[in-house]
């Protein structure tokens, strides 16, 4: 049956737009597709990198580790994945994995300050300090209000000795900061680079003054007043009791001893270091400081022991042969105090006290009718005590 030309027109219209239909159709459905699918990946990537962030903030690396990478799995273009996954490998001593994660992140977002800020601190590690400075550098462009990113840029130029362009960083950016104590531990720690002790530990009182002590301070403010000569000053700070839980650290108990031995104290500084005594002592500081004290209270037989000790692991020291020297002439031996002596000489000649010792031993050996010394001589050698 024929139909009319109309109606013939109209099922070919009506065709033509169902099939036309049909096929914008599909790449829009792909394309819905796709996007939901995104969103699901998404929000999978940042369930995992919640509980990487969790487990490393606990301290669990390795299950951090392995949600970290299942969010960069199922979400690889988010450049903080990537920075965690950094600072994780970081912690895990993984340094090279960690740098070239840092520099993913850097590769995915070029003007998140973040990364570059952990490259630096990774070059720093390495001693590659042109790359360390650039990184921290570009960190504190990037976010000039955040004080750690320009105190690490201005830490880095004071290391690498560049005082000048640390002090003209500094001034640059202590308007911005001017209520922030950072400023001036960040003067004082160029001050101490230079030099300059009394500028070192007036800035560090200035910051001490300004902020809530902390353990860390006050340890940089006892080395610097030790380094200036205020040694009671140094006994004070390392006396504060921010300070209790961390007194009887090595280097703690040292800078507290050496203090101690300095302003006629040696009875306690000798009981200090006789409390870290058996701590790992690779350089043979603790026992240069205990014969030090022993000496001068004369602890005879300590004194020995530490000679022998010194002698025995550090045989290129001058201290331990003075220590042995020292402690042979108070028992009588003169001739073994003598070659001590001169052991001693003989590994630092232009030491004077070393000199000394064996000028006063020699003169006794060397006095008519003067064989074997008396023991009251002993006083005389205590008195040069290094």
């Amino acid at each position: 049956m024929n139909r009319p030309i109309i109606h013939c027109l109209l099922a070919g219209s009506l065709a033509a737009t169902t099939l036309f239909a049909v096929g914008c159709g599909a790449p829009r459905s792909q394309q819905v597709r796709n996007e939901a699918r995104g969103r699901y990946d998404r929000a999978g990537a940042q369930i995992a990198y919640d509980q990487a962030r969790q487990s490393f903030q606990s301290g669990q690396f390795e299950p951090a580790l392995g949600h970290i990478d299942r969010a960069i799995a199922r979400f690889p273009k988010e450049s903080s994945y990537q920075l965690l996954r950094g600072r994780i490998l970081h912690e895990m001593t993984r340094i090279d994995e960690s740098r070239d994660a840092f520099q993913a992140a850097v590769d995915l977002d070029p003007k998140k300050p973040e990364p570059y800020y952990f490259l630096g601190i990774v070059y720093q590690r390495w001693r590659e300090n042109d790359k360390a400075l650039d990184s921290y550098a570009k960190a504190a462009e990037l976010e000039p209000t955040k004080i750690h990113f320009v105190a690490a840029e201005i830490e880095m130029l004071t290391l690498m000795g560049r005082h000048d362009e640390a002090d003209a960083r500094l001034t640059a950016v202590e308007k911005k900061f001017e209520f922030s104590p950072v400023i001036d531990r960040l003067r004082a720690d160029v001050a101490k680079m230079r030099g300059d002790d009394d500028r070192c530990a007036q800035l560090l009182e200035r910051v001490s003054m300004r902020e809530t002590a902390s353990p860390e301070l006050i340890e940089e403010l006892a080395f610097a007043r030790y380094s200036k000569g205020d040694w009671n000053g140094s006994i004070a700070a390392l006396e504060d009791p921010v300070l209790a839980s961390r007194i009887g650290r090595p280097d703690l108990a040292r800078l507290k001893a050496r203090n101690l031995i300095l302003v006629s104290r040696p009875e306690e500084a000798r009981d200090i270091l006789l409390a870290i005594h058996d701590d790992n002592d690779p350089h043979g500081r603790t026992m240069l400081l205990l014969g030090h004290a022993a000496w001068r209270i004369g602890d005879w037989g300590r004194l020995r022991e530490c000679g022998e000790d010194l002698v025995r692991r550090h045989p290129e020291m001058a201290d331990g042969y003075m220590f042995l020297g020292a402690s042979a002439h108070n028992a009588g031996h003169l001739e073994e105090s003598l070659a001590m002596f001169e052991q001693a000489v003989a590994r630092e000649p232009e030491r004077a006290v070393a000199q000394k010792l064996l000028t006063t031993v020699s003169a006794i050996q060397g006095a008519p009718g003067k064989t074997v010394p008396n023991r009251a001589s002993a006083g005389t050698i205590r008195s040069e005590a290094p």
